[in-house]
């Protein structure tokens, strides 16, 4: 997937699924028998090839939410339980894997945008209120002791109106509504 407009790349996204065991052995916890590579699936994110993020999933814990039945017997007398719940459920998990990679791939991607937005509004912000109020901190000490006020109460209204998400359309009128506030 490519994300961006069409003149400008961005990056390349991936899924992989795996189902993994760390280097052959079961993993133990306090709390949980040892577990096999059939009960873990690791979905890796990657994005231009370098990976960015690990979803594991316990099919263990997610059995019994996908097997209400509570039937664990096989159709017919003449198929092997066991082979049957354990081909079922490696097909099961392999179904739900490719879907969720299909629907992880269409959110990731949409956020990703989103948190782009995001990045060039937050840099916009900064770079008004640099026009607004100045760029050196010799200007913020000076248009701060204009108004009465302390660079540091600058710095604070600053950060609340970055990272915030206020309109950022009329920063001086809202430095003066904020000193009028604090009297």
């Amino acid at each position: 997937m490519r994300f961006g407009n069409s003149n400008k790349e961005r990056g390349n996204f991936m899924i992989q699924s795996t189902k993994t065991a760390k280097a052959g052995k079961a993993e133990k916890t306090a709390n949980a028998p040892a577990k096999g590579a059939e009960s873990e699936i690791r979905i890796i994110v990657e994005v231009d090839g370098n990976p960015v993020g690990i979803l594991d999933l316990d099919v263990d814990r997610l059995w019994p939410l996908i097997n209400h039945r509570k039937r664990d017997s096989a159709p017919a007398e003449w198929i092997d339980r066991a082979r049957f719940r354990m081909a079922v459920r490696a097909a099961v998990a392999r179904n739900l894997t490719q879907r969720l990679q299909t629907h992880m791939y269409q959110a990731l991607g949409k956020e990703i945008v989103r948190a782009e937005l995001n990045l060039e509004t937050m840099v916009l912000k900064a770079e008004a209120a640099a026009q607004t109020f100045g760029r050196t901190r010799r200007e913020i000490a000076a248009m701060a002791a204009k108004s009465g006020r302390t660079p540091a109460d600058f710095e604070a209204f600053f950060w609340e109106n970055l990272l915030n998400e206020s309109d950022s359309s009329d920063l001086m009128k809202h430095w003066k509504a904020a000193a009028k506030k604090k009297i």
